[in-house]
């Protein structure tokens, strides 16, 4: 019985691969143990595990929603954009793992109107979102994970904080707090606020803001994987503070059997990490900056993912330390 629950911590600390950044307030049934194991109940027993490859739509929404910012005309409705976008195609035959950001400028016609991706987040939905993405990717998620400010700094925090690398250094307010948060250039512990001023920060980039931003987001889904891979004992229950911080329609026991394989095979798991067509432009007819919508590019990146490869040859991400 211990070898078993010892197995699945292992391999609850896979899940980070697919939601350092967003999440599901779904609460999982399975209550964890002191020493971080769960206690498998028959309704994960009996869960069906992925078993072919499929893709997960993450999203980090700015919700203000418990922020300082709650009280502004413009976000007192609490309805957030999809500022944090990525596919995340996870591949149960050869274990990879596969990150891929899509640029939350890109240009999009929703009901007639011409628009951010993120802004179909903001007036249709998480659902309606996916089916944008869709369109533009041609690749339909299975699932998604959507998480807020809040949620992502309760998460780090439970997590007991993420080491991660801060490319240059930066200073942002805490939108949650309300305090000047300054991170110095270089490999850190970062706690909760930290760990979202460097997802957040992109003004301080002369060039591509919002694409190295993205590289910062992609970054905390890796190390998030690392660092819980290298605490086994308490894995399940960094799974259980994910699991009560962010919102998901991937049911909570098929999840956990998906990644018990996938820890059953730790030593296979790899990574590819790019992004999608971020270049653009003031749009003359809102006035507003957006990227390229490029179906063409997006097929071929796609089609590179799925034959195993790097989408990095098809869309370069820009060098962080010259933007």
């Amino acid at each position: 019985m211990k070898v078993g629950k010892r197995i699945l911590a292992v391999a609850s600390c896979c899940v980070l691969a697919l939601c350092m950044l967003a999440g599901c307030q779904k609460k999982a049934s399975e209550p964890a143990h002191q020493d971080g194991t769960l206690e498998v109940s028959d309704s994960v027993q009996t869960a069906k595990a992925e078993t072919e490859p499929f893709y997960v739509m993450v999203v980090g929404n700015d919700s203000r929603t418990g922020t300082v910012e709650i009280t502004k005309p413009e976000y007192s409705d609490g309805t957030g954009r999809s500022d944090v976008l990525m596919l995340v195609r996870v591949d149960p035959k050869t274990y990879k793992v596969s990150l891929i950001s899509v640029p939350r400028d890109t240009c999009t016609e929703y009901n007639g109107q011409k628009m951010k991706l993120n802004e179909v987040y903001h007036v249709g939905g998480v659902k309606e979102l996916e089916k944008e993405v869709a369109k533009l990717t041609g690749v339909t998620p299975k699932y998604y994970m959507d998480m807020d400010f809040v949620q992502f700094e309760k998460f780090v925090d439970q997590l007991g904080g993420v080491t991660a690398n801060v490319p240059i250094n930066m200073q942002l307010v805490d939108i949650v707090s309300g305090d000047k948060i300054a991170l110095n250039a270089g490999t850190q512990e970062l706690n909760g606020p930290e760990a979202l001023v460097l997802a957040r920060s992109r003004k301080q980039y002369a060039n591509d803001l919002d694409a190295c931003r993205q590289i910062q987001d992609r970054q905390l889904v890796q190390v998030g994987i690392e660092q819980v891979a290298a605490d086994p004992l308490n894995a399940a229950l960094h799974v259980q503070a994910l699991i009560d911080n962010c919102d998901t329609d991937w049911a909570t026991a098929n999840l956990i059997e998906t990644v018990k394989v996938f820890a059953q095979n730790a030593d296979k798991i790899t990574f590819v990490s790019g992004t999608g067509p971020y270049q653009g432009d003031i749009d003359p007819d809102i006035n507003l900056w957006l990227a390229d919508r490029d179906e063409a590019t997006w097929a071929k990146i796609i089609s590179t993912v799925e034959a195993g490869g790097d989408p990095e040859t098809i869309v370069a991400s820009p060098n962080v330390a010259a933007a």
